[in-house]
């Protein structure tokens, strides 16, 4: 009786564990490759992340973009950004999209030089893990072979370099007429800076207004002929720098 006991549950956990095979091969996987096509990872996450790096591979979800890239000769970093975070988010609103589960023995909160705070974990002062969270969703950094604090800052300019403003012309053409935009902590709040170039009077001469100027700079064109706007687009062609930024109230530069 107890043998035949015996068998009979032998044969119900090979029941049960083919069963959880099943359901496990059953289980789809929710991740898609992209290669180097950004556009592909926009409409699988359901939003563009275009990180201006190079030799990446992307790949995506729904709500998250994963890309990976060599930050040196030695080195890997993976970027994660992801809208909505459904998981248990620290007393600054930061939550860990990194899906890295290790337990480093590092786990605190550091500023970077325009007073982002991020949440890092690692040994000492080489971090492996970096979050944030910012106006525009949540951001995480993960790099195997770790990263110092001058390597997160640089990090972050990337991610809000991709994450400024833009009209059509500056993909199409690779140039840049935006305000400057960053991600800055205040009042304990990650919220987007704007700042204002200056109105340059190479363009003043052309006739270009600066209620174009001021609008063409945000992406937002609308007020502008289009004779103003192949002047402002020929002026940056020309290979003019970016005029030194003013105070925020329209003062015009030198040049």
């Amino acid at each position: 009786m107890k043998k035949i006991f015996f068998v009979s549950l032998i044969a119900a956990s090979a029941i049960l564990l083919t069963n959880l095979n099943q359901t496990s091969l059953a289980l789809p996987n929710p991740w898609i490759d992209c290669g180097d096509d950004i556009s592909c990872g926009a409409q699988k996450a359901g939003f563009n992340f275009p990180l201006r790096v190079k030799n990446y591979s992307v790949r995506a979800m729904v709500d998250m973009i994963q890309i990976k890239f060599p930050l040196d000769k030695k080195r890997n970093v993976t970027i994660r950004k992801s809208q909505i975070y459904s998981g248990n988010t620290d007393e600054n609103g930061i939550g860990d999209t990194s899906g890295v589960y290790i337990n480093y023995p590092v786990n605190k909160s550091i500023y970077i030089k325009n007073g982002v705070m991020f949440n890092v974990r690692g040994k000492k002062n080489l971090f492996y893990v970096a979050n944030f969270a910012a106006e525009n969703g949540y951001y995480s950094i993960y790099c195997e072979k770790g990263l110092n604090v001058n390597d997160i800052n640089k990090l972050y300019e990337i991610i809000a370099e991709a994450e400024a403003p833009r009209n059509n012309y500056d993909e199409k053409e690779s140039y840049s007429i935006e305000k400057l935009r960053e991600l800055r902590m205040v009042d304990g709040i990650v919220e987007p800076v704007y700042t204002q170039d200056c109105f340059p009077r190479t363009l003043q001469k052309t006739g270009v207004s600066k209620d174009c100027f001021e609008r063409a700079n945000l992406g937002a064109d609308g007020v502008c002929s289009a004779s103003e706007l192949k002047m402002i687009k020929d002026y940056y062609k020309k290979g003019y720098k970016k005029d030194p930024l003013n105070n925020g109230e329209g003062q015009f530069c030198a040049e």
